[in-house]
């Protein structure tokens, strides 16, 4: 049974960049979403090396993280990178629901809570998990401020926003970051990606 686990979760990384160069396609999984022209899509790597770059108040929590972090299903950024303030993201996770299937899905969020208030500097939540809907299928919403401290001592105010839609045995955990102000991209931005998500 393990074996099967693990094979799914390989092919559930299969996926295509179909040949519109702003749209990503699973069929494995049955998940499209179109990036704004002007953004850019990033690799695992690439994605890993950002997560690298961030500074938590929980610095084992942060190696663990980078260490056991899964790759994601898609993930995009405004700029490209290197990039000198903070960069926008949007960035799809799927994970198995094991034990949680049925659940509402703000009870996942619930349970990620405590740990986002153990490692983020200057934590506040300012949506509670809410019910949503990602192209039509029941979900989960919530939003958080904090700050993102980089290794140069730099400090950046940001939002980041979290939705959760389960479908199946497994869940799609849809994450964006800006910053607080929005100097550098827009929450809207991340409302027309969200919105071109087909599933």
């Amino acid at each position: 049974m393990r074996i099967i686990q693990v094979l799914i979760l390989v092919f559930v990384s299969l996926s295509a960049f179909a040949q519109e160069k702003n749209l990503f396609e699973s069929v494995t999984v049955g998940f499209k979403v179109t990036k704004p022209d002007d953004w850019n899509f990033i690799s695992a790597e690439q994605n890993r090396e950002s997560l690298e770059r961030f500074q938590m108040t929980d610095k084992e929590f942060h190696q663990q993280m980078v260490k056991y972090s899964s790759a994601p299903l898609v993930a995009m950024m405004k700029y490209p990178e290197p990039f000198e303030d903070l960069n926008p993201s949007f960035k799809v996770n799927i994970k198995p629901l094991g034990q949680l299937k049925g659940s509402d899905p703000k009870e996942i969020l619930n349970l990620i809570l405590p740990q986002f208030k153990k490692v983020f500097q200057d934590f506040n939540l300012t949506q509670r998990p809410t019910d949503t809907e990602v192209d039509g299928l029941p979900a989960a919403y919530m939003r958080i401020n904090y700050s993102l401290a980089v290794p140069d001592g730099r400090v950046f105010p940001t939002t980041s926003e979290l939705w959760i839609v389960p479908r199946g045995d497994y869940f799609f955990m849809i994450g964006s970051g800006t910053r607080q102000d929005e100097k550098t991209g827009s929450r809207e931005e991340i409302s027309e990606i969200l919105s071109s998500v087909e599933l």
